[in-house]
């Protein structure tokens, strides 16, 4: 079974707070794109993970100026995979390429010192070690450079070609330059770079001049311009057949030194893929940290206990949307084990806050990211899935058929250790029914591994003695006074509190009615059927 599914990912906040990891290289983001969570039997995988990520949010505070170098550093590595894959493939590669492999080289080696401030001496121990060879390969005769070009030391054969092509070209260039002093004097201008002038029919005094010159000929003639073109001797065509012979030559040189330094790079090229991959780890690491950090969060602990214990945890993107509002957010702390917990409470309580909070920070912890709480302990689940109040329902379905739905597909999952929360279970349907087809899943749920995490308003539920439950403690009627609609959620207790076996439910809503001003005789009349229903269950 899936761990997290599109659903439960969009429900719980999950997909956006994974958007705030920014890596800052092709690497990365492919990495991240690629992520999974870890599953139950890589517990020490992830325990690793954790470390490094708080190891590296520790680095990140001490030394924020460092930190941003290594992600500088970082945000110019190029994904050379391909030139990799075609090395290795007996493909060989321009001079563009030879390029980006040294400047990875060198780019990793700067990396390198600064992990070793983190004590990481050992993290990229391949380009350091055992890639030195392949840097010197594309530095011969660079000067320390960080570009890349084929230098003469690299073949004797290629250092005197070079000599007799600039020779050539010396002789090609001062015989273009002599024409073009003698034009400046006869008709104050010089050839075009492709070594022709281009004059009007009217302008016959520059025409005769140019025809005069026995080292141009006229080319192309129209009514309204006439074109010269240089016209070489028979030495300089020489000098230029043998030059074409002699850039030949050179390019064949060059040619076979490619293909030896693209056998060295295929040679390392297992080693390169590996730096690749590490720098993308690398990379992610360092987003996720400064993500921890923007949240203030801390490393989950795992423990052997099927449990999921969080100490006052915090929704980012809840917490977010709460305190922009002008109030106070309320961090969750509970536990909840196998089996089924009910979370009761009056409307406006926050209990889908706390099912996605539960939710979020378990999908975070297993995805090895730091949470913001301030500790949690948990069992790495096999799945997570949610119905929220706004799940997409199946076209055609009512709310309550979908909810089926869902519940019947996570119930045959149900005897492995995963992670169900269920807001207000069976409120789509007839309440007399609904609790009845609620309580029997309740009971089926309670007794296997899964963590199960339901809220519900229906009494019934709240009175099943061998169902944990817990509940909001809801309005504090001291401070509620006068409460207007912008003002009624600081009159709110959003904690949770263990629910005495037995003790109905409470709701506040005749409270919050007559605190938003509800005509007074109906709220007098719906206290009396109150205490009335409540002298009947007493």
């Amino acid at each position: 079974m899936q761990f997290l599914d599109a659903e439960t990912r969009r429900q719980l906040g999950f997909d956006e707070v994974w958007s705030r990891i920014s890596p800052v290289s092709s690497l990365g983001r492919s990495r991240l794109r690629k992520a999974t969570a870890f599953g139950q039997e890589q517990s020490a995988d992830l325990v690793q993970e954790l470390d490094r990520l708080e190891r590296m949010c520790a680095y990140l505070k001490r030394d924020p100026k460092m930190a941003e170098e290594l992600s500088f550093l970082l945000s110019t590595v190029r994904d050379i995979g391909g030139s990799l894959r075609r090395s290795m493939q007996g493909i060989t590669l321009d001079d563009t390429e030879f390029y980006e492999v040294k400047k990875l080289l060198t780019i990793v080696e700067k990396i390198q010192a600064e992990l070793e401030h983190l004590g990481w001496t050992s993290f990229l121990p391949d380009p350091v070690d055992q890639c030195v060879e392949c840097k010197e390969s594309l530095s011969l005769g660079q000067g320390g450079h960080d570009s890349f070009y084929i230098a003469d030391t690299y073949d004797d054969e290629l250092a005197k070609v070079r000599q007799e092509r600039v020779r050539l070209e010396n002789t090609l260039a001062d015989f273009r330059a002599s024409v073009d002093c003698e034009m400046i004097q006869v008709v104050g201008r010089i050839l075009s770079m492709n070594g022709d002038i281009t004059v009007t029919t009217t302008d016959g005094k520059m025409i005769s001049q140019l025809e005069s010159m026995v080292q141009l000929e006229k080319v192309q003639e129209t009514s309204d311009f006439i074109r010269f073109q240089l016209v070489e001797d028979g030495i300089m065509r020489q000098v230029r057949q043998e030059l074409a012979q002699v850039r030949e030559e050179e390019e064949k040189h060059k040619h076979g030194i490619r293909v030896k330094l693209t056998s060295v790079i295929a040679d390392y090229g297992p080693r390169l893929h590996g730096v690749l991959e590490r720098l993308a780890f690398l990379d992610v690491l360092l987003a996720k940290a400064k993500f921890a950090v923007e949240i203030d969060g801390m490393k989950p602990q795992l423990c052997e206990d099927s449990i999921i214990r969080i100490t006052e945890g915090r929704h980012p993107l809840v917490e977010e949307e709460v305190t922009q509002g002008g109030h106070d957010y309320t961090p969750l702390c509970l536990e909840v084990s196998s089996g089924v917990t009910l979370i009761t409470g009056p409307n406006m309580g926050g209990k889908t806050a706390s099912l996605k909070t539960i939710g979020l920070l378990t999908a975070m912890a297993q995805y090895g990211l730091l949470v913001p709480a301030r500790s949690m302990d948990f069992r790495p689940r096999k799945f997570i899935r949610a119905h929220l109040a706004a799940s997409e329902i199946p076209k055609g379905l009512s709310a309550f058929a979908g909810e089926v739905l869902f519940l019947r597909d996570v119930i045959e999952e149900s005897d492995h250790d995963g992670l169900i929360l269920v807001d207000e279970i069976a409120h789509g349907t007839n309440p007399v029914e609904g609790a009845s087809v609620a309580q029997a899943i309740l009971e089926h749920l309670n007794h296997t591994p899964t963590i199960t995490v339901i809220t519900t308003h229906y009494p019934s539920l709240a009175q099943l003695e061998e169902i944990r439950h817990l509940r909001v403690r809801g309005l504090d009627q001291d401070k509620l006074g006068e409460a207007r609609v912008d003002s009624l959620q600081r009159c709110m207790d959003y904690s949770l509190e263990v629910a005495s076996p037995g003790r109905p439910l409470r709701s506040d809503a005749a409270v919050v009615a007559e605190a938003l001003g509800l005509d007074s005789m109906i709220i007098k009349r719906a206290k009396e059927l109150l205490e009335k229903r409540d002298r009947k269950n007493g």
